[in-house]
């Protein structure tokens, strides 16, 4: 069905190919964090330098596009993949792109979230799911190449009197019985709202075992595996503004685990049914009315001095910590994935939470945070990972007014895979101060790329990773943003931070919302030659396709937002 093939600061650096803007800023390696390119895949016999990108054509959307990257599918069954896009309506285009079918307009709104292709119940049939605004979740079949809307859909994200914005998705088969759930997060602010939504395959709220009550979450109910009272002082949530949630197995059984963080300093970890995981019992709590209570993932505030935690949720001693004075995080669009970062076998969690001092809160870096999955009796369950003790930070990024809305922030989404060669991932991500980090799984950084060029409000999409010349060294794919006349850049590095290849957009157009590509690039062999296209999904103007010379299909690591078409957070580093 996929079309997908299988499954990395001194002013030092190289320069550009004759397409780059070029600048002497175009690209940093650090002096001490220097690598050499190293094969992460099979070399195809490739030897010539990465080509540069060529438009082939814009695909005519007329719609405004967010942060749903396109989808490359064989949706149809004849064994040509088409494109699945979603931005306010939900589209399919040929690989030519002409328009097939309808479009779906069964969601109200944008699609925020990247939407997922699966087969939900194993009946064959394609399903397209997204989100929208107004509560709305919509799943689709695809026959003939047309849409229609699922039996059971759309389902509903209303609850405490909201109906609000689906910001993130991902889906599964959580209890291992053939069919695919689908998690859904949204900007619910409602004390007693709910956040995380499970739906199953025929629309209905996922209710595993019979357990009617499962989800969604945060509920208000007390007792065993309910939130009103768990653990004592309860679980409650705040809106999850990004793309929120991953999906993976942190711990020592065969079952999935869901990820989700919040814009309320909390990453929570929850099992299929819909109950929180337990931190390690290094963390207990210091409120004098449940005082000494083992924590969960989702009960406590993290922040970026580990002794600060230390002092406060363990030792439970001295003055109670402070955001004036002292750094916390804050995980508003941080999308957690789940990895094996140290090639053990036993997935971590990796985020990138904004690093918030003073009030009003301002972000004074963002934080690479790595922690330790729930493996053997779960006390190392939400500790910091050996290397990120100290957490890798970046520089500040500029401080907007609270009414500077557009262009909206880029989503530090991690991408996290082996750029380098070895056994184990690197974190790649863009960041709001203006760069492309490196994060070696060991903590160091191993270099920044700077695609902003100084200027404040440009910003720059996920990441994705393709080996793009055949010789066996994967390189990385970015877009950038930004409200100036022509701000939509294609930008190709090579696995050491260097500038290969910067390709201004042709035909950019105007959009108060933003001008460039804020979803991450898609990778794919889109007209069956055995060459890979890269697709961008604009704000301004649709999609361009663009082909890609020289390379091939045989290492697409990182083809899509999220890591493919379920949008799970997991890629060929994460451990089963």
């Amino acid at each position: 069905m996929s079309a997908f093939g299988c499954g990395g600061d001194g002013d030092g650096g190289g320069g550009a190919s004759s397409s780059s803007s070029g600048g002497p800023r175009d690209a940093s390696v650090l002096e001490d964090g220097a690598i050499t390119p190293t094969a992460a895949c099979k070399a195809e016999g490739g030897s010539a330098p990465v080509a540069a990108p060529q438009h082939v054509r814009n695909v005519e959307t007329k719609e405004t596009g967010w942060f749903a990257s396109p989808l490359v599918v064989d949706v149809t069954g004849d064994g040509k993949p088409e494109i699945v896009a979603a931005l306010y309506s939900t589209m399919i285009f040929d690989a030519e792109g002409n328009l097939m079918g309808a479009k779906g307009t069964a969601t109200k709104g944008r699609v925020y979230a990247p939407h997922v292709v699966t087969d939900l119940d194993g009946d064959g049939v394609v399903d397209v799911v997204v989100g929208g605004n107004e509560g709305t979740v919509a799943a689709y079949e695809v026959k003939g190449g047309a849409l229609s809307v699922k039996a059971g859909w759309p389902a509903s994200t209303c609850s405490a009197g909201q109906c609000p914005e689906a910001r993130g998705m991902a889906a599964a088969d959580l209890d291992g019985d053939g069919k695919v759930e689908i998690v859904v997060t949204t900007t619910n602010t409602q004390k007693t709202g709910a956040q995380v939504f499970v739906f199953s395959a025929d629309g209905k709220l996922f209710a595993p075992g019979g357990k009617a009550d499962a989800w969604p979450r945060y509920n208000t109910l007390s007792g065993p595996g309910n939130d009103a009272d768990f653990n004592g002082q309860g679980n409650h949530g705040y809106g999850c503004f990004g793309l929120n949630v991953g999906i993976g197995n942190i711990d020592d059984d065969p079952g999935l685990e869901i990820l989700v963080t919040y814009d309320n300093h909390h990453i929570n970890a929850f099992k299929p049914d819909g109950s929180s995981m337990l931190a390690s019992g290094w963390y207990t709590n210091r409120q004098s009315q449940f005082d000494g209570q083992r924590m969960g993932w989702g009960q406590f505030i993290r922040w970026v001095d580990p002794k600060v935690e230390d002092d406060h949720y363990h030792l439970h001693t001295g003055e109670w910590p402070d955001v004036k004075t002292t750094m916390w995080l804050q995980w508003t669009a941080s999308p957690p994935n789940v990895v094996d970062i140290d090639g053990d076998g036993k997935n971590e969690v990796v985020g990138i939470p904004n690093a918030e001092m003073k009030e009003p809160y301002e972000t004074q870096a963002y934080a690479f945070m790595v922690l330790e999955g729930a493996h053997g009796d779960g006390e190392r369950a939400g500790r910091r990972k050996a290397g990120f003790e100290q957490l890798p930070m970046t520089d500040k990024p500029a401080v907007r007014a609270s009414d500077d809305y557009y262009p909206p922030d880029g989503i530090p989404a991690p991408t996290t895979v082996s750029i380098v060669g070895d056994a184990r991932p690197e974190i790649v991500a863009p960041i709001n101060d203006g760069y492309v980090y490196a994060i070696a799984p060991d903590g160091s950084r191993l270099w920044r790329y700077d695609f902003a060029k100084g200027k404040a409000k440009v910003f720059a999409s996920e990441v994705v990773v393709a080996d793009l010349n055949k010789d066996g060294v994967p390189e990385l794919v970015f877009g950038t943003y930004s409200l100036e006349e022509g701000g939509g850049t294609l930008v190709v590095l090579d696995n050491t931070g260097r500038l290969l290849h910067e390709i201004a957009l042709p035909g950019q157009g105007k959009n108060g919302n933003g001008i460039g590509v804020p979803a991450a690039p898609t990778i794919a062999d889109l007209d069956g030659d055995g060459q890979l296209e890269i697709l961008v999904q604009t704000f301004d103007h649709g999609i361009d396709v663009f082909t890609v010379p020289g390379s091939g299909k045989g290492c697409v690591l990182w083809p899509t937002s999220r890591g493919g078409p379920t949008r799970t957070g997991a890629g060929p580093s994460t451990a089963k």
